[in-house]
C-alpha cells in the first residue's frame, strides 16, 4: 500500500492499495449499513467503513481505480496510519523527479511555489535546448540557470544548522521557539541537553535542519563530556548559530566559535547587558524568553537569508536544478560549452 499524500500528521491521508491487495482490502470494507462493499471499476467514489483488527478503524472514501488499485481517503491521524502500516505495509509512492518530491514535502508556501514553477519544466529538455544554442548564447543561458539553481537548491534542500554556545545561554529555549513547541527540556540547570535533537522547519521561506546540542562548559560527568564532544563533531559538518548570553557577554569559548558562526545572536537582551567586545560580531539581539516566537523566527530567518546572500524565497524565474544530480548535469553542460 502506498501513501500518496506527504508524510507527517495531516487532516486527510490518501493511500492506494495495489491490485494484489484488492481482495484483502475489499474484505475489510463495509457499507454504512454494515453490508459488504461491492467494488466496481469506474464507479463514483463511495463512503465505507474500514474494519481492521476486528473493529471499525475509520470512515473512508473509496475510489476504485480499476487496474491501478483502490484509493482510500481517510483521516491522517498517526493511530490510523500505524494500523494500515502494520496490516498492509505502507510506503511512500516514489516521486519521479525532484520537483515532484518537493511538491510533496514542501515546508513553506515559498517551497510550494517553487515546486509548482519547476514541475512545468522538463529539466532534461531545457538542458538539451541550451546545448543546441550558439556557443555565446548557450553559455549565458547555462550560467543564468546555474545562478537560479543556487537559489533553488537553497530553497529545496534544508541547510543543517547547529545551535552552539555556553551552557544556559538559551539554545534550547531558542530551539523551542523556532519550532513553535516545547521540543526539548529547558531550565536553569546546566547540562539538560545531552543527546543532539534535530528537527526541520522553514525560516523566512527557506528550509533548515536545526540541531540543538549540549552547551560548552564544565562537564560534570563522563556522559556530559561525551555530549559536549558530540556537539563539537556535529559543528564540523554544519553551519553554526552561536547563542551568547548578552548579560554575561561572550565567553572564551564563544570567542573561539564566533569566526566559524554563520549567525551570532546576543540572547537575553531584556536583561542589563555586559559590554560587547568589538572583535566579536553580533548579528542579532533578541530575548528568547520574552519575544513572540513568530518575531524570533522572522528575525533569524531574515538574517540567515541575508548572510547567505539569498533573495526572498519563491519561484526563481526559469528552470533550475533541484537536486545534486541535476546541478552536476548543468555544471557539466556549462563546462562543455565553455571548453
Amino acid at each position: 500500500m502506498r501513501m500518496l499524500t506527504p508524510a507527517g500528521v495531516a487532516g486527510i491521508a490518501v493511500v492506494r492499495a495495489m491490485p494484489v491487495e484488492r481482495p484483502s482490502l475489499a474484505r475489510a470494507l463495509r457499507a454504512p449499513d454494515g453490508q459488504p462493499v461491492v467494488l466496481t471499476a469506474g464507479a463514483p467514489p463511495r463512503r465505507a467503513l474500514l474494519h481492521l483488527d476486528g473493529k471499525k478503524l475509520d470512515e473512508v472514501l473509496v475510489v476504485d481505480r480499476g487496474v491501478d488499485g483502490l484509493e482510500l481517503h481517510l483521516h491522517g491521524a498517526p493511530a490510523v496510519l500505524e494500523v494500515l502500516h502494520r496490516v498492509f505495509g505502507l510506503e511512500e509512492a516514489p516521486a519521479p523527479v525532484p520537483a515532484s518530491r518537493l511538491l510533496r514535502h514542501a515546508l513553506s508556501p515559498a517551497q510550494l511555489d517553487l515546486a509548482l514553477e519547476q514541475v512545468a519544466f522538463d529539466f532534461e529538455a531545457c538542458c538539451a535546448a541550451i546545448a543546441g544554442l550558439p556557443r555565446a548564447s548557450g553559455l549565458v543561458e547555462a550560467r543564468e540557470a546555474l545562478e537560479r539553481s543556487r537559489i533553488a537548491l537553497a530553497l529545496a534542500e534544508p541547510m543543517r544548522v547547529v545551535l552552539a554556545g555556553a551552557q544556559n545561554a538559551g539554545k534550547s529555549t531558542l530551539f523551542n521557539r523556532l519550532l513553535f513547541r516545547e521540543r526539548v527540556l529547558t531550565g536553569p540547570t546546566p547540562g539538560l541537553t545531552r543527546d543532539p535533537v534535530t528537527e526541520c522547519t522553514a525560516l523566512d521561506g527557506y528550509p533548515y535542519e536545526l540541531v540543538d546540542t549540549a552547551g560548552e562548559g564544565l562537564a560534570g560527568s563522563a556522559v556530559d563530556a561525551a555530549a559536549i564532544e558530540m556537539g563539537r563533531r556535529l559543528r564540523a559538518s554544519a553551519e553554526l548559530i552561536l547563542v551568547v548570553d548578552a548579560a554575561l557577554g561572550p565567553s572564551s569559548g564563544d570567542r573561539a566559535l564566533a569566526d566559524q558562526a554563520t549567525l551570532v545572536i546576543a540572547n537575553k537582551c531584556d536583561l542589563p547587558p555586559r559590554a560587547w567586545p568589538s572583535e566579536v560580531p553580533c548579528h542579532l539581539q533578541l530575548s528568547c524568553a520574552t519575544w513572540d516566537p513568530a518575531r524570533i523566527r522572522t528575525e533569524i530567518g531574515r538574517n540567515l537569508r541575508r548572510l547567505r546572500g539569498l533573495p526572498a524565497a519563491g519561484p526563481v524565474g526559469g528552470f533550475a536544478a533541484l537536486s545534486t544530480g541535476q546541478l552536476q548535469h548543468l555544471e557539466r553542460l556549462a563546462a562543455a560549452i565553455d571548453a
